[in-house]
């Protein structure tokens, strides 16, 4: 039957592109390396080809992928539609404003060395940036270099200013392109657990219009890249994913490697999935332990390496290993002490204890039309701020999740322990039907069995530990007295867009409520879009923002 066919033609050249696509990548930043290292050796015109071959295995494999897709479940075709549509329109928002504001008006001529970027911590990475391309030796900390973090997101901008020129453009280029492919990596990854297909295009609905996700995807820093590369370490563990003699554990490992190079906080993406796989992975208990230090040790192996190389190549007399380096990266955050940002308006510190509840948008870069010395509204404004939307529900999914959990478990230590049937202790799961969702069921079982576990729910046990893994430590080094800046809620934000998800979808949840909340979502996500020139003047006037 055509219906049941799996494509596996399709299937194999669609991932084979990505891999290629992949592969492509890294040799481009290699490239990049290598220049900055022998800028009279080592010519960028290579840049070029690699760049095209690239852009071609990209766009091919997603349209084999969305055929595969198609092909292979019919009756989601509504469903890919959506989503090309969602990923679409946030590609139009960002090209929309990536020239903002224009590049002449980035450039500080006061400073010595002059400093390109202007949009929040752009002036730190676009002058590291440059100066990896010089191949300059890194200072401690002077306004050109940016030795306190890894150097692979920078590497990523470098390569955008090689290609494009150094300008907004090219500065932000691939954080652009990593910040949108974080949509549908989101929605395979809620489809490869939970084949529901409404939750998986909540999920990625709310991710593409989280506010502060945007903004940081759409300027030229270092929070979105690390996300980028554990989503789709994620991916891959999930989907029991092999190359060659490459387990979906190795594979996982170095794509969590390449997220702990592009920053450091992606240690704490590392321990989710090292605690996930011990804990709730498949397999016996030793498997599982045996494989979560296989993810460990392949990371830290990748990270140590990645380190070294740029150590030995761009370090200065005080930095010669890897370890040099990880210990400069410590001791320079340990030193980031106080209160940190401000709230504009309440006057109090924005720290992990109003992450959750609400803080006034922070001004990364706003400029405003004034009428007789008073501000009319915003021309161009870029904000740090979530999208409380979906912050707040987070008191409803959370909980939720915890005590259909704790249900579940209190289940199976009061069932028969002999010849009653029990769920794998990796389903998170009890009696919460989702909405529509296609699973694969199993006939053949007595009626008195216990119902199919959901598969939506172990996905919200799923993000429910990545939040907590990507939030909650920073309350301890809130208390430790290290400045925590609001924007360290990144890495969480995708677990935040599945829990929402989650409780949006479920049969008890009124559908209008949820379609009422995502236009909630949007709004929100308008309110705070960078540049709204294209609204008459009297409603910008009325937005204010």
């Amino acid at each position: 039957m055509s219906g049941e066919r799996s494509y596996s033609g399709l299937r194999f050249w669609s991932l084979f592109l990505a891999g290629l696509s992949f592969v492509d990548l890294a040799l481009l930043l290699v490239v990049v390396v290598l220049h900055a290292a022998e800028p009279m050796n080592v010519e960028v015109a290579l840049l070029y080809p690699l760049f095209y071959i690239f852009g071609g295995s990209v766009i091919s494999s997603v349209v084999l992928g969305a055929f595969w897709f198609v092909l292979r479940y019919p009756n989601h075709r509504k469903t890919l539609l959506v989503l090309a549509l969602i990923t679409t329109g946030l590609v139009i928002a960002h090209f929309y404003t990536i020239n903002s504001p224009p590049t002449a008006s980035c450039y500080d001529s006061n400073t010595t060395p002059n400093v390109d970027g202007c949009v929040m911590d752009e002036i730190y990475y676009v002058p590291a940036a440059q100066a990896l391309l010089s191949g300059a030796k890194c200072g401690p900390y002077v306004n050109n270099c940016n030795f306190e973090h890894p150097f692979l997101s920078k590497a990523i901008i470098a390569a955008g200013i090689v290609l494009f020129g150094n300008n907004d453009f090219g500065w932000r280029f691939f954080v652009v392109v990593m910040g949108v492919a974080c949509i549908p990596i989101l929605f395979a990854i809620c489809w490869r657990i939970s084949r529901d297909s409404t939750l998986s295009l909540f999920a990625a609905f709310l991710l593409a219009f989280e506010t502060l996700f945007f903004v940081h995807s759409s300027i030229a820093v270092i929070d979105v890249q690390p996300v980028f590369f554990a989503l789709l370490a994620f991916l891959v563990y999930l989907s029991d994913f092999r190359l060659w003699r490459l387990n979906s554990f190795t594979l996982a490992g170095i794509l969590l490697g390449l997220s702990a190079l592009s920053k450091e906080t992606a240690l704490f993406l590392v321990l989710f999935l090292v605690a996930y796989n011990a804990v709730l992975g498949t397999g016996t208990r030793r498997f599982r332990l045996l494989t979560s230090l296989e993810i460990f040790i392949v990371t830290t192996v990748v990270f140590a390496a990645g380190l070294q190389i740029y150590a030995t190549l761009f370090g200065n007399s005080s930095v010669h290993t890897f370890l040099d380096e990880v210990h400069y990266i410590l001791s320079y955050g340990s030193s980031l002490k106080g209160v940190g940002w401000t709230d504009a308006v309440f006057g109090t510190p924005i720290t992990p204890l109003n992450w959750m509840t609400y803080y006034s948008a922070v001004g990364y870069f706003v400029t405003r039309v004034l009428v007789n010395g008073v501000p009319e509204y915003v021309a161009l404004g870029y904000w740090g701020t979530p999208n409380f939307f979906e912050i707040w529900l987070t008191y409803l999914w959370a909980p939720y999740v915890v005590f259909l959990g704790y249900k579940r478990w209190r289940a199976r230590r009061s069932a028969p322990a002999a010849d009653a049937p029990v769920a794998p202790a990796t389903d998170l799961s009890f009696d919460d039907a989702p909405v529509i969702a296609e699973q694969e069921v199993t006939t053949g079982r007595a009626e008195e069995s216990p119902p199919s576990p959901d598969p939506s729910l172990k996905l919200a046990g799923f993000a429910l530990l990545w939040f907590a893994f990507t939030y909650f430590p920073y309350f301890a080094i809130y208390i430790y007295g290290r400045v925590t800046y609001p924007f360290y809620l990144i890495p969480a934000i995708p677990a935040i867009a599945i829990g929402c998800a989650y409780v949006l979808s479920r049969r008890w949840f009124p559908r209008e409520v949820a379609y009422i909340l995502l236009g909630g979502v949007f709004l929100w996500f308008f309110l705070y879009y960078p540049d709204k020139s294209f609204l008459p003047t009297w409603l910008r006037i009325i937005l204010g923002h």
